[in-house]
């Protein structure tokens, strides 16, 4: 599926109306097994306020360096990173600078993507080349409203390059359709033969699938670390958990319980529809 079309169909409303289907059922199954959070042998911590904008994150930061790509107006993370005197470089074509006075805070106004025009894009071999510090990367975040499909299909190999990798994945909803979910799935399978993700949090600004008695979130947060800071030990949450708050305070967190627990209740609760003994 063309990236233009992904973009229009997150934002169709209409999309929403999904029938729930076999392969849907797998497809999300398949992504669960490939962000099911592993035990890290590091602290985790939370960076940022206790709403949006903030993020759940191992203790890791011998480099002290953090790309931010998609900054935005909210900046509590970088201004908690800053604090323990990381050296940031952001990227975000939006926005002005957020933090036009501070040293620590690099901000180049471009968007991440793929234009033939400079003057508005960038991309991350760009990134890289300009700045070769970045070649021992901490922390990546990676918030660029469903852009970010296309930069780990396209540059997966540059983001592997951080110790810690914080993606914010848009459009789950788009999971019963096949070349979306078959880019998802390749990109989830590379990341995970470097890094194991450590914290998953669904984002309460999306929206929900039913199933069963459980709600897929069409926004999730996911932490990957290298597996060198990690155990082979699974974490089954709970999710939320403590360092957990909702995006949107005026509604509930989303429990992923269901999906991530122990006692994955979505399977058993769609079992007609997915056939399993």
């Amino acid at each position: 599926m063309p990236f233009q079309l992904f973009e229009l169909r997150l934002t169709n409303i209409e999309y929403n109306q999904i029938f729930l289907t076999k392969e849907l059922l797998q497809n999300i199954s398949k992504v669960i097994q490939l962000t099911q959070p592993h035990i890290a042998k590091i602290p985790l911590t939370r960076i940022g306020k206790n709403s949006d904008g903030g993020y759940v994150v191992g203790e890791v930061s011998q480099s002290k360096l953090c790309l931010n790509l998609g900054v935005g107006i909210e900046v509590s993370a970088d201004l908690d990173l800053i604090s323990q005197n990381f050296k940031i470089h952001a990227f975000d074509g939006s926005v002005p600078n957020p933090l036009p006075n501070e040293p620590l805070f690099i901000f180049i106004q471009k968007n991440i993507g793929y234009s033939k025009d400079p003057g508005i894009t960038t991309t991350l071999k760009e990134i890289f080349s300009d700045c070769p510090e970045l070649e021992h990367l901490d922390l990546l975040m990676l918030d660029i409203e469903g852009n970010e499909h296309q930069v780990l299909n396209e540059e997966i190999a540059l983001i592997i390059k951080a110790k810690q990798i914080v993606v914010e994945f848009h459009g789950l909803e788009l999971l019963a359709d096949g070349e979306y979910s078959n880019n998802l799935i390749k990109t989830l399978s590379k990341l995970s033969e470097t890094h194991f993700p450590i914290h998953v949090h669904a984002n309460n600004s999306g929206g929900t699938l039913p199933l069963g008695g459980a709600s897929w979130p069409t926004i999730l947060e996911v932490t990957f670390l290298k597996k060198e800071f990690c155990t082979e030990d699974l974490n089954y949450g709970p999710f939320p958990g403590p360092l957990d708050y909702p995006n949107v305070d005026l509604r509930p967190d989303i429990d992923l319980a269901p999906f991530y627990g122990l006692y994955k209740s979505y399977a058993s609760l769609s079992r007609s529809i997915l056939a399993i003994d």
